[in-house]
């Protein structure tokens, strides 16, 4: 076993996976171990945003983990501008005379991340017959402790440098005139603290060193460790960095494992620093178990992608749960419950983003995204305005002084909640979360509709769409007002909501308020069907009285079909701009980098949720799996590249592409050329809920007893033989693990097992007819054909 618990390191000293990349751990218990890019974050559980900023964990280049004080360059903070401090704990080694310190040093594809959670991130690469690894974990909140782990299978002696980089930020303070550093005989360590005040960062280690360094230039730094000579300059002014290393001697052996930990600590003064760093280097153990246990918990239920998917696929499926995992932070201030951040480096919550983000977890952990939307709406500062920072303090407040939130058309919180419930129905939840619902609709309903009843958006950051040309007026900002006009998906959504809620009462039994809802649910259907023109459902400008046909079609002018309000010629006469919306995406209409650019939506989650739905209400089928297959290969490809700059070409276009985020971590944009934007946002990562949603064609079942399975592979892949499973589907308490086979061109067989009392009892095609169910116990099996949609009933249904 090695330093995780978990068999990484190998006697041939090579991790086992196969050519195709798959996860080793098939155990359904254990995070699924591959060769992950060595790139990523920790979460930082500590960190908020007006009542405790702790700051990031960022992966460093090479072999390193950094604090980024108070948050990162990851977007959503200007780090140049504002950044404090950044403080990294970076490792190099020197194996037979070969240095191994920048990503340079590595050859492509040797430095890989065998076990990259939220909690754990591996460094591993083997050289010369012996392999190293380098387990990084956040131990309380002021310390990251790095396990390394060395075997061989010969003896050799392996050069280890554990180095405490450190840097002032732009931000100008009382503690920015510079850094200074030196050693510590007694404690065997290195420090470095900025002054006139600030943090003191000091690095220790559970074994004793050979030599230490303190000096600013990188140079001498990898010239020190190939060739060590006492280097001592411990002063540095801003904006230069300083430097601070151990240098150790590691015996490789073949019948024997070497583990050491190297912690860095930061604390307010020296002796807190030293004390703080003692403390975690006692508890990293316990800590790393501690996580690998919670790891554990998750992926034991959390769905997979297995079989012949793209091994980027299968990464980037992990890269995106673990980023939502990242999005569930502590109660702290006015908030309760635990919360969704949004975003990991400026944490605040947002309707809308709150309830996508709990959607997609809902796959994997349908227990804290229920919690969560509960407590989004149970902590909200007023009670049509769930949006807000962790003290009360309003973030997004109109020019006219109107305290905002997101509306109700943005990231459509009633659907996500909806489709929560189909799967899990749980009354207990629903009980608790239908009144507060109920009085967020009316809310919306009094307070954001205009004279003629139509609901309307205070301002472009209310809609969700800021500051974006379709409102017709100037928007230095993004909060000018913007009532005048009346948004198709407003008048859709509040229509969607309501009917919505009416099933709801209907589960609850909440007769007295069943009329209000049909009523309401009619009304705003009405209302969004005198929006409707020619071909399309168009914005209505109050000042002119006229549709809105000058800007062009939106994307979010879906609405009506995704809420069930179109009829069908309308379905028939919108079709066209519906594939051409994909059309256009696909030729590469990038944004610039730098700007909200709305010209493309399906660069946007919050925008292909209504979109991607929409083309099942159209019954276009092909088309949704073709776009979830576009955007999982442009964004998947990019979460899981080996190297943070950009993909190298000769197009013009692409060269002027927006710089892609961090690999392996969901960004906010679903760019052209790959995700870019916020790092660590959660809208970035719902791509598996659209995967096994649209793909694999779990969809939400219409009656408790009745599944609605929909195989729906891209045509490319359809290659005979192939198979396409995603284990750990969860349906009211039972897991279904469920698979594609291809048969031909066409034909796929749908293959499941369930766990628990549900059996499959019998299945027919969309038009009634039956279809052919093989079944023993829990495993059955059927045939169909892909972009076709099936009804299962099942039996053995538990009560939640």
């Amino acid at each position: 076993m090695s330093i995780l618990g978990v068999p990484v390191l190998a006697s041939s000293l090579k991790l086992t996976v196969a050519a195709t990349g798959t996860e080793t751990a098939k155990a359904k218990g254990s995070f699924p171990l591959s060769e992950y890019t060595p790139y990523g974050y920790l979460d930082n559980p500590f960190h908020s945003w007006n009542l405790h900023r702790s700051g990031v964990l960022r992966s460093s280049p090479g072999i390193g983990l950094g604090f980024y004080f108070p948050a990162g360059p990851g977007g959503y903070f200007d780090f140049a501008k504002n950044g404090v401090y950044e403080a990294h704990l970076r490792l190099g080694f020197l194996i037979n005379g070969q240095r191994f310190w920048t990503p340079e040093d590595f050859r492509p594809g040797q430095l890989t991340s065998p076990y990259h959670s939220k909690n754990l991130l591996t460094f591993a690469f083997a050289e010369d017959g012996t392999r190293v690894e380098s387990t990084f974990l956040q131990v309380g909140e002021n310390a990251v402790a790095a396990n390394v782990a060395v075997q061989g299978t010969r003896p050799q002696t392996v050069r280890l440098m554990a180095l405490l980089d450190c840097k002032l930020g732009g931000a100008v303070w009382w503690g920015r005139d510079g850094l200074v550093g030196g050693y510590d005989k007694a404690s065997d360590s290195v420090w470095i603290r900025s002054f006139a005040a600030g943090k003191v960062f000091t690095l220790v280690s559970d074994f004793s060193s050979e030599a230490h360094f303190v000096g600013q230039e990188e140079a001498d730094l990898q010239s020190w460790l190939v060739s060590p000579s006492k280097i001592e300059e411990g002063l540095s002014y801003y904006p230069k960095p300083l430097r601070a290393a151990l240098l150790f001697n590691i015996d490789a052996r073949p019948s024997a494992r070497a583990e050491h930990t190297i912690v860095l600590a930061r604390a307010d003064n020296s002796a807190l620093a030293g004390e703080e760093a003692r403390h975690a280097m006692a508890k990293t153990q316990d800590e790393r178990m501690t996580k690998v246990t919670e790891d554990a918990a998750f992926w034991s239920a959390a769905p997979r992608l297995e079989g012949d998917w793209p091994t980027y696929w299968k990464h980037g499926w992990v890269y995106d749960l673990e980023t939502l995992r990242m999005m569930v932070r502590r109660p702290i201030g006015m908030y309760k419950h635990s919360w969704d951040a949004m975003q990991i480096q400026a944490p605040r919550t947002v309707l809308a983003e709150s309830s996508i983000d709990m959607w997609a977890l809902s796959y994997a952990d349908p227990a804290t995204a229920k919690e969560v939307l509960y407590g989004l709406f149970a902590n909200a500062p007023s009670e049509g305005i769930p949006c807000s920072r962790e003290d009360g303090e309003m973030n997004m407040v109109a020019a006219d002084g109107t305290e905002c939130g997101t509306s109700i058309s943005w990231c459509y919180p009633f659907f996500c909640a909806a489709s929560i419930w189909s799967r899990s129905a749980d009354k207990q939840w629903l009980s608790r979360l239908y009144p507060l619902l109920a009085r967020f609709l009316r809310w919306t309903v009094q307070n954001r509709t205009d004279a003629d009843g139509f609901v309307i958006g205070k301002c472009s950051w209310e809609t969700g769409m800021d500051a974006s040309t379709r409102f017709l007026i100037q928007q230095p900002t993004g909060g000018e007002l913007i009532e005048f006009l009346r948004i198709v998906e407003l008048q859709a959504a509040t229509s969607q909501a309501a009917g919505i809620m009416l099933q709801f009462a209907e589960a609850l039994g909440d007769t007295n308020s069943r009329e209000d809802w049909r009523k309401t649910q009619q009304v705003f259907a009405e209302k969004t069907q005198a929006l409707w023109k020619e071909d399309w459902f168009y914005d209505f400008d109050t000042r002119n009285g006229q549709l809105v046909t000058s800007v062009g079609r939106d994307v979010g002018q879906v609405a009506p079909l995704f809420c069930g309000i179109a009829n069908d010629e309308q379905k028939e006469k919108m079709r066209p701009a519906l594939r051409k919306f994909f059309a256009d995406s696909r030729a590469g209409h990038a944004s610039p980098a730098g700007t909200e650019d709305w010209r493309d939506g399906l660069h946007w989650s919050s925008l292909v949720l209504p979109y991607i739905e929409s083309l099942w209400s159209a019954a276009e089928l092909e088309l949704a799996s073709e776009v979830i297959h576009n955007i999982a290969e442009r964004v998947y490809s990019s979460t899981d590249r080996s190297s943070p700059a950009n993909p190298s070409s000769e197009s013009k276009h692409l060269a002027s592409a927006p710089k892609l985020g961090w690999p392996g971590i969901s960004c906010e944009v679903w760019g052209g050329q790959g995700a870019y934007g916020g790092e660590g946002y959660g809208w970035g990562a719902v791509l598996p809920a659209h995967i096994i949603r649209n793909l694999i064609g779990f969809r939400d079942p219409r009656q408790p007893d009745e599944l609605l399975l929909s195989p729906n592979l891209p045509n490319s892949f359809l290659a005979s033989g192939r198979t396409y499973r995603v284990s750990n589907l969860q349906y009211r308490g039972a897991l279904l693990e469920l698979a594609i086979h291809v048969l031909d061109s066409q034909r796929v067989r749908i293959e499941g097992i369930w766990s628990g009392s549900i059996r499959s009892v019998a299945v027919k095609d969309a038009e009634g007819a039956h279809v052919s169910l093989e079944s023993a116990g829990s495993a059955w099996q059927f045939e169909g054909t892909n972009h076709r949609q099936y009804l299962m009933r099942i039996a053995g249904i538990s009560e939640v």
